[in-house]
């Protein structure tokens, strides 16, 4: 009975059972962003990598700084902390359009 009481405190103290965090990718190809769309949980990543061969791309979000250049073969992160719509574009081509809803 002791070892089985043990086992259940040591699972919620390491988190076992709670919803993980999760990695979303996002490419970026043939000068848009796939995908388009993307809906995930309060507290996951989402990763953009660039796939193109020769271009380079960079995300601006509104009211916040563009960020670097992401040239083939980059990928840059962002972690999503409260809910919420969040639109993007790439700066330098700003018909390349993107949003993640955070739920």
């Amino acid at each position: 009975m002791k070892l089985r009481r043990r086992t259940a405190l040591l699972a919620v103290a390491l988190g076992a059972g709670s919803a993980r965090a999760a990695l979303h990718e996002v490419a970026i190809r043939d000068m848009r962003f796939e995908p388009e769309l993307l809906r995930i949980r309060v507290g996951d990543t989402v990763r953009w990598t660039n796939r193109e061969k020769r271009t380079s791309h960079s995300l601006l979000f509104k009211g916040q700084p563009e960020s670097e250049r992401l040239f083939p073969g980059e990928s840059l992160e962002r972690r999503f902390d409260q809910d919420g719509e969040f639109d993007y574009f790439c700066g330098p081509h700003p018909e390349m359009k993107g949003r993640v809803v955070v739920e």
